[in-house]
């Protein structure tokens, strides 16, 4: 694969949104020096590619991620716990920041288990999730997966990729796996959950064999359209209808090849909020 330089800043940026994260959770956020020193980035461009890529300011994020953080304890504990976690010198001041950023006091969240809960996921990522769409064009080599086809509620594909894993291991060493896909083939909108398709699917160099339910999967190299997606990989066919609709709006043919997703973490070992995905569409070779 061959990444454009907006593809490494994506990554650049998503380093400094991790230590950010880890921070805030450790009770020791990170200056701007550091936090642009992670992204190998001077702090004069760091801060304005941040905003560009996330939609928000660093100072806007580290707010919301503190009282994002801060909230199993104001259910927990109460409002004085909530404001030492999430670093406020007085419940006054926490009260207002949760206020101006979520709406809501903090005794009105305590009281209202729906309304928590609404807060919790629009604390969980940026007000403008449309400022957060990063799409570029790539040249990709073939790639050959071992995958099996699950047909069912795509909100639940845990048991289809551990009974991918335990087909593929039973090949190969765990480590020579080098990626996790999937090849989705229905829209959930259009077609019932129970009978939805997608094709899950590893990784595995020229290593495998296809074998029973287990099949040989072959993507076809060329140009894609690129989309990183940050978060919840439930939310991911909201993403590819934005990139569906990138490509229409910029007038750019798409290929009769199939859209795949590329899930970069362990959704068992990494958070919700930290997980990260790269979507790509299949474009027609552009024409002179």
């Amino acid at each position: 694969m061959r990444e454009g330089q907006s593809g490494r800043y994506v990554w650049r940026i998503e380093r400094a949104l991790q230590r950010l994260q880890a921070g805030i959770a450790a009770g020791k956020p990170p200056s701007l020096g550091e936090l642009a020193r992670e992204a190998a980035m001077s702090e004069y461009h760091f801060h304005r590619v941040f905003r560009s890529m996330t939609g928000e300011t660093v100072g806007a994020t580290a707010t919301r991620l503190r009282l994002a953080g801060s909230l199993p304890a104001l259910r927990r504990d109460g409002i004085r716990q909530a404001a030492d976690h999430s670093g406020y010198a007085s419940t006054q001041a926490y009260s207002r920041a949760l206020r101006a950023q979520a709406g809501a006091a903090p005794g009105e969240l305590q009281r209202d288990a729906t309304r928590f809960d609404a807060v919790v996921e629009a604390l969980s990522k940026p007000a403008d999730d449309t400022a957060t769409l990063r799409i570029e064009i790539v040249a990709l080599e073939p790639l050959r997966l071992l995958g099996i086809r699950n047909v069912g509620d795509y909100a639940e594909l845990d048991l289809a990729y551990t009974r991918l894993f335990e087909l593929v291991c039973a090949q190969i060493e765990p480590d020579a796996i080098r990626g996790i896909y999937g090849v989705p083939h229905d829209d959930p909108r259009d077609v019932a959950a129970a009978q939805c398709r997608i094709d899950c699917a590893l990784d595995t160099g020229a290593d495998g064999r296809a074998s029973g339910e287990l099949f040989e999967l072959n993507l076809a190299g060329g140009a894609y359209a690129r989309m990183f997606h940050h978060g919840d990989y439930d939310r991911i066919h909201s993403a590819i209808d934005a990139l569906y609709d990138w490509a229409i709006a910029t007038d750019r043919e798409i290929a009769a090849r199939p859209l795949f997703v590329h899930y970069c973490d362990d959704p068992e070992q990494t958070p919700v909020e930290a997980l990260r995905a790269e979507i790509f569409l299949p474009l027609a070779e552009a024409t002179p």
